[in-house]
């Protein structure tokens, strides 16, 4: 018992391994899911085998009613068949020879005065028609009399009866003429024939054929109450139905083949005269959880009591657990990162608010301890990463180039001696352009001194190419001479247009700068009548300018003119515009907008 024991607690303490969300799940699966299935199964499994009976019994009361209304009409027409088939007066009626019409209409008349047929024509309603068919040439055809002649022997009713050897027999078939002749009677026929023998001496041929009344039967069995479809069949001909897709007694019968009938079936064959009619009820199957439903408050109670009440209470508390927990992990690895952040929700009573709280206390008093202890050596390693650092600029700013100036001034001097006038000034101007860019300082300048930076590059420019570089600079308007833009923003454009512009074709070039104001607008033109780009190289660079970024300047063989526009960029809140045209053999022209 005590190993037992042992053996239970250490099971308990492996859940302790499995998470709390894990442990809940578990808890609900078995403890209210599991049960309320099989409570349900127990339940339908029951209610299932009360609606197969139920629909077992609706589908053979259906049958028998049919069966009990069919054999009824069936032997009401059948008796008047068998009463004029054993009448002696109709029967000598038919046999005897007539001089003349007179003779034939006083006999008619004698026979209908001594006998009962029209009694018990119109006494049964399932009858629609009684004909005799006599071969007879002196009588007249009229009312219920037609001579047996050559047309009638091609029906389809009489070669039927031609090829049994019953002396009676049950028939059905579609006469087209009597269906154009009358829409509320139709084609379609069932009738008992049989051949008038009864009496030995048969001195004609004689066929009684009694029409049922095929819309009052038919009606008959569709009045049935039931859920399913019914077929009377003969001869893979559907008879009589209650199917209103097949029940059109203008068009001839249907084969059962072409009829949908539902899955669930009873059928009985009955003897009918002188053939087998087979009955068939056909219903849908049953929906048992419909059935169920029909009881829509026991069905909604049940659901709430064993399903969705627990289900919710178990997600309630389980939310209340889980989030709280999952909080507190949360914050727990913030501390690993060195992140106290105090938790900030409804805390709550129980033992996790508790928990909560002391996690609370523990981060504030740590936070406050880090800022006591730690506080004087942060400022301390402040303070002498401050120290290191104005030394390390005051040592770089001893850092001068004054050797390439010093250098620069002994060969502007030498010229001088040598009388090589021209060459001290280009030196001259290339050490101050030198001075300029490399003592940067601030990097806005006015359009003034970029002016005079420009000129420099272009007389440096004019010594090396000669006559073969020509260049203007136009400003519209005074005012904008003190405007400030980046330092040598218009010079690297000016650089980019001698190097890739003029220095690539053979012949004489110019390049023109033009400072302007339209519209609260800066415009700055530069225009070179160099050699110019294809649609290609063009496409590419304005690509580039539409999305400038420091990253792409490894994609460009000369960087001068992207670094340039993303310096306008910045100072001018990307509020510029470039606009780039350019043609093989004529030059490129470059129009950068910026507001005033």
């Amino acid at each position: 018992m005590i190993i037992t024991l042992r053996n239970l607690c250490k099971r308990i303490r492996a859940l302790d391994n499995w998470r709390l969300k894990t442990k809940l799940y578990v808890l609900f699966v078995f403890c209210v899911l599991i049960p309320v299935i099989a409570t349900n199964l127990l339940f339908y499994q029951s209610i299932k085998g009360s609606i197969e009976q139920k629909e077992y019994t609706n589908s053979n009361q259906s049958l028998q009613r049919i069966k009990f209304n069919l054999r009824n009409n069936i032997d009401n027409s059948l008796y008047v068949s068998n009463f004029l088939y054993t009448d002696e007066i109709l029967n000598r009626f038919m046999d005897s020879v007539y001089h003349n019409e007179e003779d034939y209409y006083q006999a008619y008349y004698n026979m209908l005065s001594n006998n009962n047929i029209f009694r018990y024509y119109y006494s049964y309603q399932n009858v629609n028609q009684i004909t005799f068919y006599v071969d007879n040439e002196t009588i007249v055809n009229g009312g219920n009399f037609i001579k047996l002649d050559d047309t009638i022997r091609k029906t389809e009713w009489y070669q039927a009866l031609t090829n049994t050897k019953d002396h009676i027999m049950i028939y059905s078939y579609f006469d087209k003429q009597q269906a154009q002749m009358s829409q509320s009677q139709g084609g379609r026929k069932v009738s008992i024939i049989r051949k008038f023998d009864y009496f030995g001496d048969n001195q004609v041929e004689k066929i009684l054929k009694v029409d049922l009344d095929y819309n009052f039967i038919n009606k008959s069995l569709r009045n049935e109450s039931m859920d399913g479809k019914m077929y009377v069949v003969a001869n893979d001909k559907v008879i009589f139905s209650n199917d209103q897709k097949i029940n059109n007694n203008q068009k001839s019968f249907y084969s059962i083949a072409n009829c949908d009938i539902f899955p669930v079936q009873r059928t009985e064959v009955i003897s009918m005269v002188s053939e087998d009619w087979k009955i068939i009820v056909s219903m849908e199957r049953l929906n048992i959880l419909s059935e169920v439903l029909n009881s829509k408050v026991n069905f909604v109670i049940m659901i709430v009591l064993n399903l969705l009440l627990p289900t919710m209470l178990i997600w309630m508390i389980s939310r209340s657990l889980i989030t709280r927990v999952e909080m507190i992990s949360k914050h727990l690895d913030k501390v690993k990162q060195e992140k106290f952040e105090v938790i900030v929700c409804p805390e709550g009573k129980d033992e996790i608010g508790n928990l909560i709280r002391s996690y609370n206390m523990m981060v504030t008093k740590i936070k406050d301890l880090i800022l006591i202890v730690y506080k004087d050596q942060v400022e301390k390693q402040a303070l002498e990463l401050s120290k290191k650092q104005a030394e390390l600029k005051a040592l770089q700013s001893q850092v001068n180039p004054h050797f390439m100036f010093n250098t620069l001034e002994t060969i502007r001097m030498r010229s001088l001696i040598k009388n090589e006038i021209e060459t001290s000034e280009i030196i001259k101007k290339l050490s101050l352009l030198l001075r300029k860019t490399i003592n940067w300082g601030d990097d806005l300048i006015s359009i003034r001194e970029e002016i005079k930076f420009v000129e420099s590059y272009l007389n440096i420019q004019q010594y090396r190419f000669g006559d073969k570089l020509q260049y203007e600079i136009q400003v519209l308007d005074e005012q904008l001479l003190d405007l400030q833009i980046p330092k040598l923003t218009i010079l690297t454009f000016v650089e980019n247009a001698c190097i890739h512009g003029i220095e690539s074709t053979s012949q004489d070039g110019s390049v023109t700068v033009k400072f302007d104001v339209m519209n609260k607008h800066l415009y700055m033109t530069i225009q070179d009548t160099g050699a110019g780009m294809d649609e290609r190289k063009l496409e590419y660079i304005r690509n580039i300018m539409r999305n400038p970024s420091i990253d792409r300047m490894s994609e460009l063989d000369s960087i001068g003119m992207l670094n340039a526009y993303i310096r306008l960029r910045i100072y001018f809140d990307e509020r510029v515009n470039i606009r780039i045209s350019s043609e093989m053999g004529k030059g490129t022209v470059i129009e950068i907008r910026v507001p005033l």
